[in-house]
């Protein structure tokens, strides 16, 4: 069970507002859109997107 709630947040690349869980690495009340983890996520390796934006469908593009 994940302990923080699903709220809004602002996504730290675009500024959009997005659904997700507030990652211990973001600053309070940013996360990421799922637009854009498609995007960073070409770029980068699974472990660098976990490293800095949480887990995919618990923090950022979560199917509610």
């Amino acid at each position: 069970m994940n302990e923080k709630p699903i709220r809004d947040l602002t996504c730290c690349c675009c500024g959009n507002v997005t659904r997700g869980r507030q990652w211990w690495n973001r600053d309070t009340g940013f996360g990421l859109c799922e637009r854009c983890s498609e995007m960073i996520s070409k770029k980068e390796d699974e472990e660098t997107m976990e490293s800095c934006y949480g887990k995919k469908g618990i923090h950022y593009a979560i199917e509610e």
